[in-house]
């Protein structure tokens, strides 16, 4: 690790060259001098409203689509949904299914927006594909584990009784994976709502596409009201979504990350084999108990669903109906023969594959330019995570908790709400536009774009690291507590190790994904194959588009290979 970050410093920071953009110094200081005069005018406030319900419905439609294909994929991956001995031609067709999911997710939504605008223009209906199909296939792999993990029993004897497979799957199957299903819907549409954003630099409408547009134009007065829409619409689907997942599956987003399911009963966890992407991988179950105290604060009352909860499930019908009427949305453009005619057109344009000019040269550099931005996006999210996660974690108290002074736990919340709202943030706001900050400072190459990377990264991986520690059991601490030994020294002993293998579980997983997401600050002139790609895309020299998605796909599926591997390590 240490040769690793060594060299992609080196990489990053060559010696001799310049990094910093004097000249974009004085545009970062209007952009700062305006954050206290935002555009409030009635007319922008209108664009900004609608901007806002044009996102929430291309996230609410590529979430539903996304859903459906997940679940027809999960269905044909699972083994326990098909039962017996499979025929050579499932098992084969099934090993070529899996070798799609991986491909599709392993690019980026926004290249899927870039491509299908080429062959459908600025529709809406681009969004909603560029989301459903990456975020498919990764609901395919959790769905198939998800329905794995359930006992057969009651299926295998449906089966025996002589019912036909479809009912069988659904009165045996579906129920027992319901809860789980309906969790990691609502938390995908979480994530949904900040791809869409991201996918503004497309063009494909929303708040990204304003955001993006203001910033070309220099508008920061613009620029501060479209983020304060931004984080107060991030925010307000966050804790919706919080409080819906937690009161269905009790399911925190750090949970989803590394596949642990929490059990309502007994108040424990159950750990699976994550998967590629914030899904409960579920391969061979292992508990461990987690204590009583967040299950508490998270569980579910015996009187079943909230009323938050409810609401949500019975306006999730109208909702979709709301969001395609706005959007505009209509199929019938993907079997328009231009659209056949366009698409046909861009598959033969595609190959076969070709090399940029200079060739391989050009080629490996901006791999290695990806994998150093990676790497060090990753130093900056941990450095982020391990200042601001501690303090982003939910106050508890031990056995000795409740003789604290009320000025203490006061201060100790306000900096609660500090730290949280400073992730949400940093989460909140597309890489892209951290991007294109960092590129005002900072001439192009790899580190604007691991700091951009970072920054967002870090907001993400501080929340998930924080919902971790606060899981973590407090007895131990306790009882060396009660044993006369210092606080300091109790904490660190009995704490440090659980947190820092949940940090390194974490930072590995969030890697993964940021290698996939260097492509988006790449296309907006960071570095890597992203410049590579956009640069392709907008000469239309689509064979050596497919020269740099086969680079990206090798990188990401050796990734997460890698990654897979030490976290598996790691629980050994």
């Amino acid at each position: 690790m240490a040769a690793l970050l060594a060299w992609a410093t080196l990489r990053a920071v060559p010696s001799g060259a310049e990094l910093v953009n004097r000249g974009g110094l004085a545009l970062l200081d209007d952009v700062a001098a305006s954050a206290l005069h935002p555009s409030l005018e009635a007319e922008f406030l209108s664009v900004v409203l609608e901007a806002t319900a044009t996102t929430l419905a291309l996230a609410l439609l590529g979430t539903l689509g996304a859903l459906v294909l997940g679940l027809i994929g999960g269905l044909v991956l699972s083994d326990v949904a098909w039962g017996g001995r499979l025929p050579w031609t499932v098992r084969a067709g099934r090993l070529v299914l899996r070798g799609v999911l991986v491909a599709v997710r392993s690019v980026h939504e926004l290249v899927w927006a870039l491509f299908f605008v080429s062959v459908l223009g600025l529709d809406p209906l681009v969004a909603v594909l560029a989301l459903a199909l990456p975020f498919g296939a990764q609901s395919a792999q959790v769905f198939g584990e998800t329905f794995d993990a359930v006992p057969d029993a009651p299926l295998r004897s449906l089966r025996a009784a002589g019912a036909k497979r479809c009912s069988a799957l659904v009165y045996a199957l579906l129920p027992g994976t319901a809860p789980l299903l309906l969790s990691y819907s609502f938390y995908r549409f979480e994530c949904a709502l900040r791809s869409a954003v991201v996918l503004g630099v497309a063009g494909v409408g929303g708040l990204g596409f304003e955001l993006t547009v203001s910033l070309q134009s220099r508008n920061w007065d613009e620029v501060w009201t479209l983020v304060a829409a931004l984080l107060t619409l991030a925010a307000a689907v966050e804790l919706w979504s919080s409080r819906v997942r937690s009161d269905v599956a009790v399911v925190t987003c750090a949970d989803w990350s590394v596949g642990r399911e929490r059990s309502r009963e007994t108040g424990g966890s159950v750990v699976h084999e994550p998967s590629r992407e914030a899904g409960p991988s579920v391969g061979r179950e292992r508990s461990r108990s987690l204590g009583g105290e967040r299950s508490r604060e998270v569980g579910r009352s015996p009187r079943g669903l909230s009323r938050t909860t409810r609401w949500s499930l019975a306006m999730v019908v109208p909702a979709i109906a709301v969001a395609w009427w706005w959007s505009g949305l209509s199929p019938a453009g993907l079997a328009s023969a231009r659209t056949r005619e366009l698409g046909g057109r861009l598959l033969a344009d595609l190959w076969p594959p070709a090399l940029p000019e200079g060739g391989w040269r050009t080629l490996t550099g901006a791999v290695f330019d990806t994998v150093a931005m990676a790497v060090l996006a990753m130093v900056v999210a941990v450095v982020v995570t391990l200042m601001v996660g501690p303090w982003a974690t939910r106050p508890r108290t031990g056995r000795r908790g409740a003789d604290g002074r009320i000025w203490a736990r006061w201060a100790r919340r306000a900096l609660w709400w500090t730290t949280r709202l400073l992730l949400l943030i940093l989460r909140s706001i597309p890489p892209t536009v951290w991007a294109i900050v960092a590129l005002l400072a900072l001439f192009p190459g790899v580190l604007p774009g691991a700091l951009a990377l970072g920054l967002y990264t870090g907001g993400i991986l501080a929340r998930l690291v924080a919902e971790a520690w606060e899981t973590m059991d407090l007895g131990p601490r306790d009882s060396l507590l009660g044993s006369g030994v210092p606080r300091a020294v109790a904490s660190v002993a009995t704490m440090a190790p659980p947190s820092a293998n949940h940090l390194i579980t974490y930072t590995l997983y969030r890697f993964e994904i940021c290698v996939r997401d260097t492509a988006v600050v790449g296309v907006v002139g960071a570095a890597g194959l992203g410049v590579l790609l956009g640069d392709r895309l907008a000469s239309f020299d689509f064979q050596v588009v497919t020269s740099v998605l086969l680079a990206s796909l090798l990188v990401s599926v050796g990734v997460e290979l890698l990654g897979r591997r030490l976290r598996r390590g790691l629980r050994t």
